[in-house]
């Protein structure tokens, strides 16, 4: 049996995110849903130099994990992440660029296209 999280951001970003699931692209969300209610040790973490690898000028990323600030990002992209560390945020923005959570990229990218999941 899997211990269920205490951590009320945690909760209230799934239950948002079943809501847009239901609404929009339940095919694209389920496994991001997934993702996202796993244990800590098993969501993603990305660095923002892996982001800049394979995006472009901006793309819609999506990270159902941890970005953390560990490289350059040279281009403007918008990141939706479950968490983001103070110094990717700076670098992202430092561009042109935006991060936002996951129920705000999901409430304005529900449909899920054009998105690009990187570490889920």
């Amino acid at each position: 049996m899997r211990k269920k999280s205490n951590n009320p951001i945690l909760k209230e970003t799934l239950t948002k995110l079943g809501k847009v699931a239901e609404t929009s692209n339940e095919t694209f969300w389920l496994p991001i849903i997934e993702t996202v209610s796993s244990s800590s040790s098993r969501r993603p973490v990305v660095n923002v130099g892996k982001i800049s690898k394979y995006t472009k000028e901006h793309d819609l990323v999506l990270v159902p994990g941890k970005v953390l600030g560990d490289g350059l990002i040279d281009h403007a992209v918008v990141v939706g992440a479950l968490f983001a560390s103070k110094s990717a945020g700076e670098k992202i923005r430092a561009v042109g660029g935006s991060v936002l959570s996951l129920v705000e990229f999901a409430e304005k990218y529900g449909d899920g296209s054009k998105v690009m999941v990187i570490g889920g």
